[in-house]
């Protein structure tokens, strides 16, 4: 999928969402450590898993609603390729994550916490969603990750990146 904007080349949609340069999360300076705004359930050490995308979506559903036909593809980094992780659009600019190795899930967490773009996240034991809205510049997206974080067991982070100087 690619994004062009007026007077700009296409570029990746997740280039644009993930730009890997200078990042902060909640507006601090690039110079300074990088945090994130987490909550954390009880079960923050033992998130649950599900054993396949299919069922994440489903669990997802449950609790903040997906469309049936979503009217976009989900957006896959080319970083990514050769990593172990299946993705499925529940709502236009939110997506699921489905990841089959720790190292998948590994490789997906560092890119999104490395954001230059803000990115609202729940993350469970193999599974992410990931709404993009704010990285795009699109209205809110509507669905209650807080919500989603404590129904399924994950944790919630917003990380706020940094847009070019």
């Amino acid at each position: 999928m690619l994004i062009t904007r007026k007077g700009m080349a296409p570029v990746a949609a997740l280039g644009v969402v993930v730009g890997l340069s200078g990042c902060a999360v909640n507006s601090q300076p690039a110079a300074v450590p990088q945090q994130t705004t987490t909550t954390q359930t009880a079960t923050a050490l033992q998130h649950s898993e599900f054993a396949s995308l299919d069922s994440a979506r489903q669990a997802v559903a449950r609790v903040i609603g997906c469309d049936d036909k979503p009217k976009t593809d989900p957006i896959i980094n080319p970083d990514l390729a050769g990593f172990t992780a299946e993705y499925v659009v529940c709502a236009n600019r939110v997506q699921v994550v489905w990841f089959k190795t720790e190292e998948a899930r590994n490789a997906e967490h560092q890119l999104h916490s490395d954001s230059a773009q803000p990115l609202t996240i729940v993350e469970g034991g193999n599974w992410m969603v990931v709404d993009m809205s704010e990285a795009l510049n699109e209205p809110p997206s509507g669905k209650d990750l807080r919500e989603l974080a404590q129904e399924l067991g994950g944790n919630f982070i917003y990380v706020s990146g940094v847009g070019p100087s």
